[in-house]
């Protein structure tokens, strides 16, 4: 694949228009402070108005101003509050994990989040369950705490066979008490989506004794063998973020100048379901191309030795 320009764009390869284009750059770069406070402030703004149960056109209209503000933003912007998702054909009935990390408006909101566990352990002599909850919205995880008192499904989460069952939890966010995370989640419901069938060979127990993801770390050489689960690491999910944010750059800094993304012809020597009869390259017709009455050699087919029989 490539880049294409059109006649009228082409002036951006001269060396005025590189000029402009380290213009354009500086000047970005002034304004991309300004313009990530005016997101945030949007976003803490929309987060508000959902948690106040506002109409509907008041958060449409945050949103559009939001969206407006976005727009002047290049790449991704990874580190700051999760965009909001609108959605025009469905609901979400949860709310990612990005944007229960970042947004301090969730606090003392009851939330529900959804996704796969990447640890779980007991504490208080098993009254206590603690799962770190991601749903691959984020690199980092939420601290779940399940208690069995106060629990509903206490018990059938405790049975899920660890690291890799999903969940999906509904609870307070809180401030968390413990280091390592900021805030963390006070479960008061809690339904098990998925269990890990680990316990034995032939799968049809659970536990987690032969889940491939164990806790410890995973080398490289480990995780081919593991293609599937790749993913789920920490090593290959920012390696993929980090190719995905590349990617978009470059795209959107081709997009913004007038370029188009086409995919072009591949020269290649496969010939397979018959692709190489709409396409011919050749060495064969020399260097004068209008000299007319030009035949290309044709190769006969190996005759048949006596004996050998037609398969």
């Amino acid at each position: 694949s490539t880049y294409f320009t059109t006649p009228q764009q082409s002036y951006y390869h001269t060396s005025k228009t590189k000029q402009t284009e380290y213009d354009c750059v500086g000047k970005m770069s002034s304004d991309l402070e300004s313009i990530k406070a005016e997101v945030e402030a949007l976003s803490a703004k929309l987060n508000s108005l959902k948690v106040e149960g506002a109409d509907t056109d008041a958060v449409s209209a945050s949103v559009q101003q939001l969206v407006e503000a976005s727009k002047s933003l290049t790449g991704n912007y990874m580190h700051g509050p999760a965009p909001p998702v609108v959605n025009n054909l469905y609901k979400r009935h949860r709310i990612r994990i990005k944007e229960a990390l970042a947004g301090a408006s969730y606090i003392g909101q009851t939330i529900t989040v959804a996704g796969w566990a990447r640890t779980t352990r007991n504490a208080n002599k098993g009254q206590l369950l603690f799962i770190e909850l991601n749903d691959g919205s984020t690199g980092a995880s939420l601290q779940c705490v399940l208690d069995s008192e106060t629990t509903e499904g206490f018990a059938e989460c405790k049975g899920s066979g660890g690291t890799g069952a999903s969940f999906q939890l509904k609870g307070t966010l809180i401030e968390s008490q413990g280091e390592g995370q900021a805030v963390e989640m006070q479960v008061a419901s809690g339904t098990l989506l998925g269990a890990v069938y680990g316990g034995n060979p032939e799968g049809t127990e659970v536990g987690g004794m032969l889940y491939p993801i164990p806790k410890k770390n995973n080398t490289l050489e480990y995780m081919r063998d593991q293609a599937h689960m790749r993913p789920r690491t920490r090593v290959h999910a920012a390696a993929m973020r980090i190719r995905h944010s590349m990617a978009f750059a470059t795209h959107n800094f081709f997009n913004n100048h007038g370029f188009l993304y086409i995919h072009t012809p591949i020269l290649t020597c496969a010939d397979c379901e018959g692709a190489g009869e709409q396409f011919a390259v050749t060495t064969m017709l020399g260097t004068d191309h209008s000299k007319p009455g030009i035949e290309l050699p044709l190769h006969e087919a190996p005759k048949e030795e006596e004996g050998e029989k037609k398969l």
